[in-house]
């Protein structure tokens, strides 16, 4: 029994409890012995077996430190991430399992490239009551509400795990909460800008260093017409297969496509004055019109116009044409004039990191998540400056905006602007946004009206929103 007071003096930082342990064995044992030595075989078991068992208890109990009471995140385990791009969001997620590794060296990350229909193979592994899916899953900001309001319980509410959502962007927050519940991570912003030539600025015989602020799209469009009238070129390229560029413009205005009912809305203000606004760009020939992904990216990479409408993440895009090196700056998000609350910032695209409750490795995949993407320790902040430039990947965790790569200038653009350092500026005016399980309906049939507007076929913004609403009542029944 006396080597029971010197294993506990070794093994626990606070050993005097251990040590009154080993006293009181060493003291019962002699009265045990003194009192009646017919009981020493099996008396002794009992009571040395019972010391152990509380001296083990006080030995964890007193160590004075509250990660010892961590789950199983302290332990052996594997967590499964799905996501879709290894050189975007995979390298991000794998930037973020190096930090973690040496946090938690017991715990492996493996991230699985889902090419395509990922939120199918998800919904489907849903539907099968959580069988086959990983413990964490990267989902589009604009579809995860579908999820969430279709299979309630399926996600970790991450606001009760203690992640602090101050520190985010906080338009981000809206299509992740239910009620008091959070259930996402933020993971990359869509905060958009327009991208101007100063090149033919210059050919238009103005000065490109005049436009470096915040503009009304009003005043963009005198600048297109300036631009065409000099050079012939069309102001701004246009994809009639996208919605991304209304998009933009109303959401830059804290105005929502639906109303907090889920019925959609597309008679609001900001929406009738975004699609004038269209329509004078279109009837003043200042959109050059193209139809899908490349051959909207050729017309701006191959200098057919002078302009775009985007987010920062068509940046690498951009830098694939070495050539235009010093050519491309980029200007806020003109102002939709006329509506509250309008903003010189808006978002497009973005999505953001989920927890399923049915993970077998919930605790260590909570953990995962809080000490990289959602911790100001020096390790994940660096993390947040290494995707950054690895990937093009603006995080928006807002302490992150410290980072050398955030604020330093880039020789891509005009005068080595330094445009993380703008997008990070914008993104924290971005206003809350809303989508709802029913966003891609509504989606396709204003794109539709729109052009059916860009046709002729409509002639005026009431018409389009006529047109866009009797579609979506037909495929919706709403």
């Amino acid at each position: 029994m006396t080597n029971l007071k010197t294993w506990c003096y070794h093994i626990t930082s606070n050993a005097r409890y251990c040590a009154v342990i080993s006293l009181f064995g060493v003291r019962y044992h002699r009265f045990i012995r003194f009192r009646n030595r017919n009981l020493e075989g099996w008396m002794k078991k009992i009571v040395l077996i019972s010391l152990a068992v509380i001296a083990t208890a006080i030995m964890f109990s007193c160590s004075g430190k509250t990660e010892a009471k961590a789950p199983a995140a302290a332990g052996p385990a594997k967590i499964t991430v799905w996501c879709w791009d290894p050189n975007f969001n995979g390298y991000s997620m794998k930037q973020a399992a190096e930090v973690y590794k040496k946090i938690n060296p017991n715990v492996t990350i493996d991230i699985v490239d889902i090419p395509e229909n990922i939120e199918g193979k998800i919904e489907a592994g849903l539907q099968a009551g959580g069988a086959g899916l990983p413990d964490i899953a990267l989902f589009q900001d604009y579809i995860i509400e579908k999820f969430i309001k279709n299979y309630p319980g399926a996600f970790v509410d991450l606001k009760a795990e203690g992640v602090d959502y101050s520190k985010f962007a906080q338009y981000k927050l809206g299509p992740m909460s239910e009620g008091d519940k959070i259930y996402g991570i933020p993971f990359d912003t869509g905060s958009t800008g327009f991208y101007l030539r100063s090149d033919m600025v210059k050919a238009a015989g103005l000065n490109p260093d005049d436009y470096q602020k915040n503009l009304t799209w009003t005043d963009l469009i005198k600048l297109g017409e300036k631009i065409k009238a000099k050079t012939g070129k069309p102001f701004i390229a246009y994809d009639s297969t996208s919605f991304d560029f209304l998009r933009i413009m109303v959401q830059s205005t804290g105005s929502q496509f639906f109303k907090p009912d889920g019925s959609v809305d597309f008679t609001s203000p900001a929406m009738l004055k975004s699609i004038a606004y269209l329509k004078t760009l279109n009837d003043k020939g200042l959109l050059y019109m193209t139809e899908g992904w490349n051959n909207w990216i050729a017309a701006f990479n191959n200098g057919d116009t002078a302009g775009f409408l985007s987010a920062i993440w068509i940046i690498g895009t951009l830098k694939s044409k070495p050539e235009n090196a010093g050519k491309w700056m980029v200007l806020p998000t003109p102002l939709v004039e006329g509506v509250p609350g309008a903003q010189n910032a808006s978002n497009n695209g973005g999505s953001s990191w989920y927890i399923f409750s049915k993970s077998p490795n919930k605790a260590a995949a909570v953990d995962f998540l809080k000490k990289t993407w959602a911790s100001e320790d020096p390790a994940a902040l660096e993390f947040y400056n290494t995707i950054l430039k690895g990937a093009g990947a603006m995080g928006t965790f807002l302490p992150s905006r410290s980072g050398s790569n955030y604020t330093a200038p880039d020789e891509f653009f005009y005068k080595n602007q330094a445009v993380y350092k703008d997008f990070s500026d914008w993104m924290a005016k971005v206003p809350n946004l809303l989508y709802t399980p029913n966003y891609v309906a509504m989606r396709d049939t204003v794109r539709n009206a729109l052009n059916k507007m860009f046709s002729g076929e409509l002639k005026t913004p009431d018409a389009v929103a006529a047109a866009a609403a009797a579609e979506y009542k037909q495929i919706t029944g709403q």
